[in-house]
């Protein structure tokens, strides 16, 4: 059975970030599946943390019938890690410019106990929103895109930067694609985290390679797929 590709957004956002990459995904044949997770929500007393987002993730990947290439970005990568290390279907963990964090570890603490000052705390105190996502998130995305995906930015819950990392896989395949012009997320931490996977691959990219060189990432998760699916 060939193998679905299920898609993990970053903080803040929804599955329509994904949308050129499945796109480009179906065009190779290659089936898809984009995930909402519930720590990124337009309310932000709705917003909630890691245990949810792991909780939710853990049950689509299991409703999905056959091997899973699970493939996240940003801070998507560490609900992935902890699904990745519990659900047995998951033939590979691809990273799109995403945390691939320790055990034990939480993204405030990564972080260094704070957020950017660039960032945005919701009236209540219980989520956060990028302030300058134009030039942190979405840098060298068309301009087009860039707006309509600023315009569904969520408010991201609190929890899911304070929640420690649970587990992460042993053994399993891993491939990171580093975006070498990053803003948000040092290129130089990628390749540290790139460099305990399997393979790695640079793209000439800001912080989201999937909006501005889809066709690049769709290849990467293609060929995983294919390994995946002749049990390479």
């Amino acid at each position: 059975m060939n193998p679905t590709v299920v898609l993990v957004h970053g903080a803040m956002h929804t599955p329509w970030i994904f949308d050129p990459l499945r796109e480009r995904l179906g065009a190779r044949g290659v089936d898809s599946l984009a995930v909402q997770l519930p720590s990124s929500n337009p309310d932000s007393a709705a917003a909630q943390g890691l245990s949810e987002d792991v909780t939710f993730l853990r049950a689509a990947v299991m409703a999905v019938e056959g091997p899973v290439v699970l493939a996240a970005h940003s801070y998507g990568g560490v609900p992935a890690t902890w699904v990745a290390a519990e659900a047995d279907r998951v033939v590979e963990l691809v990273y799109i410019a995403a945390f691939a964090l320790e055990p034990g570890t939480s993204m405030l603490e990564w972080m260094g106990g704070d957020f950017p000052p660039t960032w945005i705390h919701s009236p209540d105190g219980l989520a956060v929103k990028a302030g300058d996502p134009e030039e942190s998130i979405f840098s060298g995305v068309a301009p087009d895109v860039t707006a309509e995906a600023v315009k569904r930015l969520n408010w991201q819950g609190l929890r899911a930067f304070t929640e420690e990392l649970g587990a992460a896989p042993n053994g399993l395949p891993r491939t990171y694609i580093v975006a070498t012009k990053d803003p948000a997320l040092p290129p130089g931490v990628q390749e540290q985290w790139a460099a305990r996977g399997t393979r790695t691959v640079r793209v000439a990219s800001g912080h989201s390679p999937h909006l501005s060189h889809p066709d690049e990432v769709a290849a990467v998760l293609a060929d995983a797929a294919a390994r995946a699916g002749h049990g390479t």
